[in-house]
């Protein structure tokens, strides 16, 4: 009931849960299509900005997220659009961890399941984080290829701070 009643009253949570739930399954069309990220992404900013000045305070960290979390993922897929590259295995495991991670960001708001959710998607992006530490360490090590090691590495390292936005968002939906 909780969950509803705030779904109801913030703007700001409507707007951060929507762009969540959309990403998610989202994720794995821009992969195959990258270049399409800037026409997906359009509207769930617009949300997030149109909502920013309506809503419980409470709510401005979980927006602030959520913000960034669609603008990193934006410039990843935008990233791998423009260089012509095809996500590797290890991102496509970090994508496949991270859309997981947004299918449980409807149960942080509901008071029953909000722990269990929150312990989920916690370990649904450790999973995802690992797996781009160990490909990264991977390219770092590999002596041929340095220009697609370095490519590679930064779209790890994009992928990992789009994980960290995505946890801020979280633990601010999980703290109110």
């Amino acid at each position: 009931m909780r969950k509803y009643r705030l779904l109801l009253t913030d703007a700001r949570l409507r707007a951060v849960l929507g762009a969540l739930k959309t990403c998610g399954p989202g994720l794995g069309d821009l992969a195959e299509d990258p270049g399409s990220a800037p026409a997906f992404f359009a509207p769930l900013r617009a949300r997030l900005r149109r909502a920013a000045g309506n809503g419980a305070p409470a709510s401005s960290r979980a927006l602030a997220a959520a913000e960034e979390f669609t603008e990193r993922l934006e410039k990843l897929f935008s990233g791998l659009a423009l260089h012509g590259t095809a996500p590797d295995a290890a991102v496509m495991e970090a994508l496949l961890c991270l859309q997981r991670a947004c299918g449980e960001a409807r149960d942080l708001l509901s008071t029953g399941s909000r722990a269990a959710a929150f312990a989920r998607l916690r370990g649904f992006s450790a999973g995802g984080r690992k797996c781009l530490a160990l490909a990264r360490t991977a390219a770092a090590a590999s002596p041929g290829g340095f220009p697609q090691n370095l490519k590679f590495s930064s779209i790890y390292s994009g992928l990992d701070a789009a994980f960290d936005a995505y946890e801020r968002c979280a633990e601010a939906l999980f703290k109110i």
